[in-house]
């Protein structure tokens, strides 16, 4: 069964704090999207953090790639995992064993 992970953070810092490591941690992000891990991420729109959405075996596994994130190394967010299974899906995802509704 597919396990996919709703992750919310929640900013500790803003204004310049932030905007400094920004683009460090999307870096990081990027490593996670070329290995398939991360499937989508934004900032939400009150700007008090973000979500990203994940396939992961665990919230160990999750815990171990989070800890080298730049947000994480300098303070900048905290991180809730959620999982679930996935029961339907539309065209616009791909996920294996999961039927999609057309």
């Amino acid at each position: 069964m597919t396990t996919l992970w709703f992750i919310e953070s929640t900013y500790l810092k803003s204004g310049d704090e932030l905007a400094a490591i920004t683009p460090l941690h999307r870096a990081w992000l990027d490593q996670h999207y070329t290995s398939g891990v991360f499937i989508t991420s934004g900032r939400k729109v009150d700007g008090t953090g973000g979500v990203l959405l994940a396939q992961a075996e665990s919230e160990e596994q999750l815990r171990e790639l989070f800890k080298d994130d730049p947000f994480v190394v300098n303070g900048c967010s905290e991180y809730r995992y959620t999982a679930f299974n996935p029961v339907k899906r539309g065209k616009a995802i791909e996920l294996e064993g999961v039927p999609l509704v057309e």
